[in-house]
């Protein structure tokens, strides 16, 4: 019997990937939301990212 489904931790990451994409304009950037989407929930994480806004850069000329 196996213990997990290699399929679905495939799955998992692949969506910490999507929701890292979705986090890229964010303070931490995509390595930081990946991170933290595969140690809390990509579904938590993403709920975050859509209350939170995303760091706008304010170039002077």
């Amino acid at each position: 019997m196996m213990l997990f489904d290699p399929l679905l931790l495939i799955i998992y990451v692949a969506v910490s990937a999507i929701v890292g994409f979705l986090g890229r304009n964010r303070s931490v950037g995509f390595a930081g939301i990946f991170t933290f989407s595969l140690i809390v929930s990509p579904v938590i994480v993403a709920l975050v990212l859509l209350v939170t806004a995303p760091v706008t850069s304010s170039k002077s000329t």
